[in-house]
């Protein structure tokens, strides 16, 4: 019996010596973060990827010890693509919850809503997917911080591997809005410089959402395109590669997000042999990327998601980005972050960009 309540109070003294041993972020003020991205809709699936990558990124940074000795708490909310309501909620979120980071990936006019809101409230925007090339451009604000590649690099690159293609007739087919208009201008900047010969055949926009893009697909095919170029994403992608293949087209198809393996099981052959250009990929083959990949299917966050495919990995590198810079900044003042964090080099020269602010 006095064995046993030996061993009963040495247990309970070291419980209370480990409880009172100091850990990093214990009982500290968390930093604050709100990500709004589609969690509903057509997009939904959109949203739901770049949720899974983000909080996977802060599980590893708050079991690492936090931020600065805090740990991050993250609110996640529904953008629906619209920048009214985008903004209407970062605003609620900066002013009841002392939220000092916001962060979207999906919708280039979300982005500059949400960067507007960044420089009145003075806190930092991470942007992580939102590409048009404006958002550095004639919207550029020092409290953003765009992570993913821009439409510029992106159709840049789709204008590389195809100007050193024989094909010469290309048609243009995107969504309408901001985004979409922003992919066709840098394509079209860029085939001009590297094959100067080539011809634009047809160039088109569609609603997002739509159900039945028959109608443009028909437009591209009897234009006699050899390339279609498209920045559709997420339903809209799966929806104008089905209804195209359906339809005979013949061109090939250079797309900004193919790589979205949603798309490429529901698609299935019809994807072969078309080109895509993204920012993460899992076939990256580096140390880190490997060992990522490792750590997400020991993890098992979902089930329906084992490896951290496109906008997982996308959206979790973002926020390791971020991490990064507040680690450094040694602060979560945004005016501090943006003093070391270097401006974005050459993405957009900065006679192009509209805006005195952005500088080369």
């Amino acid at each position: 019996m006095k064995n046993r309540m030996g061993i009963f109070i040495l247990t309970t003294l070291f419980g209370v010596a480990l409880a009172l041993i100091p850990s990093p972020g214990r009982g500290a003020e968390p930093i604050k973060m709100a990500d709004l991205n589609p969690i509903s809709g057509v997009m939904k699936d959109i949203g739901d990827r770049y949720q899974l990558g983000i909080r996977f990124a802060v599980e590893e940074i708050n079991a690492a010890g936090g931020l600065l000795g805090r740990p991050v708490k993250m609110f996640y909310d529904d953008s629906q693509v619209k920048p009214d309501v985008a903004t209407r909620k970062a605003a609620r979120y900066i002013a009841e919850e002392n939220v000092q980071f916001i962060m979207s990936g999906t919708g280039t006019h979300v982005g500059k809503a949400l960067g507007q809101v960044a420089e009145k409230s003075k806190v930092i925007f991470l942007n992580y997917g939102c590409a048009g090339d404006e958002l550095t451009g004639k919207d550029f604000t020092p409290y953003q911080f765009r992570v993913a590649l821009s439409t510029t690099q992106q159709s840049g690159a789709l204008a590389a591997y195809f100007s050193a293609r024989p094909y010469k007739k290309y048609f243009l087919l995107n969504q309408d809005y901001a985004f979409g208009h922003d992919v066709a201008e840098a394509f079209k900047k860029a085939m001009g410089r590297m094959k100067p010969d080539w011809q634009l055949v047809g160039e088109d926009y569609h609603p997002m959402g739509a159900k039945d893009l028959a109608p443009y697909i028909s437009k591209v095919i009897s234009s006699g395109a050899e390339v279609m170029i498209t920045g559709d994403y997420g339903a809209d992608l799966r929806v104008l590669i089905k209804q195209a293949s359906a339809l005979g087209l013949k061109a090939r198809v250079g797309s900004y997000y193919l790589v979205d393996p949603y798309a490429l099981q529901e698609i299935g052959d019809p994807t072969i042999g078309d080109i895509t250009v993204e920012i993460y990929m899992l076939t990256e083959d580096t140390p880190q990327n490997k060992a990522f990949i490792e750590r997400w299917k020991k993890r098992k966050m979902d089930p329906e998601h084992p490896y951290p495919t496109w906008l997982i990995g996308k959206a979790y590198q973002g926020v390791m980005f971020l991490a990064e810079a507040i680690k450094k900044a040694k602060s979560t003042n945004a005016d501090d972050i943006i003093t070391v964090i270097p401006a974005e080099k050459g993405a957009v020269p900065p006679e192009e960009t509209g805006n005195p602010r952005c500088k080369k």
